[in-house]
């Protein structure tokens, strides 16, 4: 081969090593684009294709628990107080509040109590307070005297000592008639007159006030009290009860002879009860409380008359008072048919 031909291969080979080079760069910048990345998944198509996808459970699920505290809140948070009325209502209100009231009891209309510089009847009168007077406070502690307390008391008028026997504690009549301890005591006197049981007998009245009965409301009342309460369905003791309704003749004998077969057939049997209301049969006579004693609250207890004539009934009417917090038996009085 001629130097011509050589000249002329190598000249191709330049130009072709020439094209070569200039060719290889073409396929670098596709390589090292990265904008074709964010083209494609641009920040607005993601939020047109998350509504498409199913809701999370948690959003199905929430409204099952969301009830149960927007049914609790309001109750214990905002309005504690009508849920406390609703679970624990307003109590009734207590017998008395702050110190006691008392009143003049057991004192005839046409006589007076009479207070006195000190206690018992040897020292001089100072005043009196009227049968009915209602607003009297004891003023301090009380002296025994001769087997009665006397006590200090005033109304804002008169000051001085009086007999405690002569005084009640003011009991609200409409809270009387709904107190349990009351109707507890009935029972208990119930069952101390059925089992003619002397200490159960005993333990209801108060040692020294005493129990008064009348056999009629126009009888003279007898005081049981001291040791005589201890023993009245076994003692022998007489008392004076009065004159029979009828024959005018003395009523006198022992209360387990002359009382006890009353309250067996009229307490034991009464089939009817009043609270401040005496029940009462047919009669020709009055049926009213002696004077003074309608300062207790009392209870009527009416057997009715079980013959035709209507008029074998019986009716037994028991005050009870408070005394220091604590009720007792106060007086028995018996109702039945009169002449």
């Amino acid at each position: 081969m001629d130097g011509k031909w050589v000249r002329w291969l190598c000249l191709g080979f330049v130009v072709l090593l020439a094209a070569c080079r200039t060719e290889a760069p073409v396929p670098t910048p596709t390589l090292m684009i990265p904008t074709a990345i964010v083209t494609i998944t641009p920040a607005e198509p993601v939020a047109d294709v998350l509504p498409t996808l199913p809701p999370p459970v948690t959003l199905t699920s929430a409204p099952t628990t969301i009830p149960v505290p927007t049914m609790t809140l309001p109750l214990t948070a905002a309005s504690p107080e009508p849920m406390a009325t609703a679970v624990s209502p307003t109590p009734t209100p207590p017998l008395t509040t702050g110190a006691p009231r008392y009143r003049v009891a057991f004192v005839e209309e046409d006589d007076v109590l009479n207070a006195r510089s000190g206690a018992g009847v040897g020292n001089g009168i100072v005043g009196a307070f009227n049968p009915d007077a209602a607003n009297v406070t004891i003023t301090g502690s009380g002296e025994l005297v001769a087997g009665s307390t006397w006590v200090p008391v005033t109304d804002g008028r008169v000051a001085g000592w009086v007999n405690g026997r002569f005084l009640t504690e003011v009991v609200a009549p409409a809270q009387f008639c709904q107190d349990a301890d009351v109707l507890a005591l009935l029972a208990d006197l119930r069952t101390a007159v059925s089992r003619a049981d002397d200490a159960m007998l005993a333990q209801l009245i108060h040692p020294e006030r005493g129990l008064r009965i009348r056999t009629h409301w126009w009888n003279p009342e007898v005081l049981i009290n001291g040791a005589a309460r201890l023993a009245l369905f076994t003692s022998g003791a007489s008392y004076n009860w009065g004159t029979r309704d009828g024959s005018g003749e003395p009523y006198v004998g022992p209360f387990a002879r002359e009382i006890l077969p009353l309250l067996q057939k009229d307490l034991l049997n009464a089939a009817q009860t009043g609270c401040n209301n005496i029940l009462s049969g047919a009669t020709a006579g009055l049926v009213q409380l002696p004077e003074g004693y309608d300062a207790l609250n009392f209870y009527s207890l009416y057997r009715p008359a079980t013959d035709e004539s209507g008029f074998d009934w019986g009716s037994w009417v028991v005050g009870v008072e408070r005394w220091n917090g604590r009720y007792y038996l106060s007086y028995l009085v018996h109702f039945r048919w009169e002449i």
